[in-house]
């Protein structure tokens, strides 16, 4: 009887462990928290006989983590801080090279001369249970008639902190490169390509394309003499889950009802605001005395003096959406502007005396860290403080209006 009455207790344990861990799987990811960069800046002095002088500046911002994400996903924590690291090393090994090319060009060419500069920069694409995805974003200018820049994609898995190769997200490389081709054309109509379907192709079959799993996509990023003249810039394009639902692994397929994407206000960012498959183009701009956004072609301009801008889109699980635009005042603080888009506009929701921007005033610089927001139901922020001041940071969350809530 004992056995009989163990060996069912055993058989229902497991079926409910079953049962469980299919429930789990089949669980949409959910939206999580804790990325941040610290920019750390310093400048390399040199001296001659016309003076001292700058020789390089360089400015470096990687990706890293806080203590509670390190605690509850510590693979993926290790294989972010390893990559940060080895940007880092990189950065220090290239600029010794740098210092003594700038200390010749000046001794050849004092007339042309120029301080030299480094400058990495990260952005958050994605971030929830089950990926994390960001692009590492770097530039150089040496005695070149420009300097040169790059974008490139990591994607991570959330729970073992291994890379995700394209081939495991994409079931049908060939389509998928043929819908890049038409998109390249398409979206950049009068870009000065240079053999860009054999470049892209070759790519495609090299596993060299750059890409980051987005929120509702995936974008490929082409940078400067990739398929076209420097003068085209980065060329980007995004293809949606929704558009081309069989060409994805149906484990990709299920994303974050909830989430919150950063996004450069220099280029647009596709994605799709109801999640019904349209596509929606949004960019933001920043002018004299004013923010602009642009939603699918509609232009509406916001009076505020902000610059540096640091946009967020925010989309909320009734599918509302708002911009959270950080920007840097005229008074040297920030603040951040709260957008809802809704039925093809944007409008103005409020603006908060806030700020992603956490800053330690001390000696002899302020240390910054930027924090970036990627889950609205709870972020860090600061409240804004005066230049030469440190910030205070509350905890809140994105309400149902869009505006901040404390708890």
């Amino acid at each position: 009887m004992f056995e009989k009455f163990k060996l069912r207790a055993c058989l229902c344990a497991g079926l409910t462990a079953a049962m469980l861990s299919v429930s789990v799987a089949e669980a949409a990811p959910q939206a999580i928290g804790g990325f941040f960069k610290q920019i750390r800046q310093q400048s390399f002095m040199d001296k001659d006989e016309q003076g001292e002088h700058e020789v390089l500046y360089q400015r470096f911002a990687g990706l890293a983590v806080d203590k509670e994400l390190r605690e509850r996903f510590p693979q993926l924590s290790a294989a972010i801080e390893q990559r940060t690291s080895a940007d880092w090393a990189r950065m220090q090994k290239d600029s010794v090279g740098m210092k003594a090319e700038a200390v010749q060009f000046r001794r050849e060419s004092p007339n042309y001369y120029h301080p030299f500069a480094q400058d990495m920069d990260v952005i958050v694409r994605r971030a929830d249970d089950a990926v994390v995805s960001y692009l590492e974003m770097e530039y150089e200018n040496g005695a070149g008639a420009h300097g040169m820049y790059g974008w490139q994609g990591v994607n991570f898995n959330t729970m073992t902190g291994e890379e995700i190769a394209l081939s495991a997200v994409v079931k049908d490389m060939g389509r998928f490169t043929d819908i890049l081709i038409a998109q390249l054309k398409k979206e950049h109509p009068d870009a000065s390509f240079f053999d860009m379907e054999t470049q892209v192709r070759k790519y495609a079959l090299q596993g060299k394309l750059n890409w980051t799993l987005d929120p509702r996509g995936v974008t490929v990023y082409f940078n400067p003499y990739a398929i076209a003249a420097y003068a085209e810039g980065l060329l980007q394009t995004t293809v949606l889950f929704q558009e081309q639902p069989q060409l994805f692994n149906e484990a990709y397929l299920e994303t974050a009802e909830v989430y919150a994407q950063p996004f450069p206000h220099y280029y647009p960012l596709i994605t799709s605001l109801k999640d019904n498959g349209r596509r929606d183009v949004l960019s933001v701009n920043q002018g004299e005395g004013k923010v602009t956004v642009t939603l699918n072609g509609r232009k509406t301009d916001f009076a505020a003096a902000l610059t540096n801008l640091q946009p967020v889109l925010v989309h909320m699980q009734n599918k509302d959406n708002f911009l959270y635009i950080d920007g840097q005042t005229q008074e040297g603080g920030r603040q951040t502007l709260v957008l809802k888009v809704e039925k093809g506009k944007v409008r103005h929701v409020g603006t908060l005396p806030y700020t992603f921007m956490h800053t330690l005033a001390v000696s002899p610089a302020e240390q910054q860290y930027w924090r970036f927001m990627t889950n609205p139901d709870g972020f860090y922020i600061d409240k804004a403080a005066k230049p030469g001041s440190s910030s205070q940071t509350d905890i809140c969350a994105v309400g149902s209006d869009g505006q901040l809530t404390f708890g």
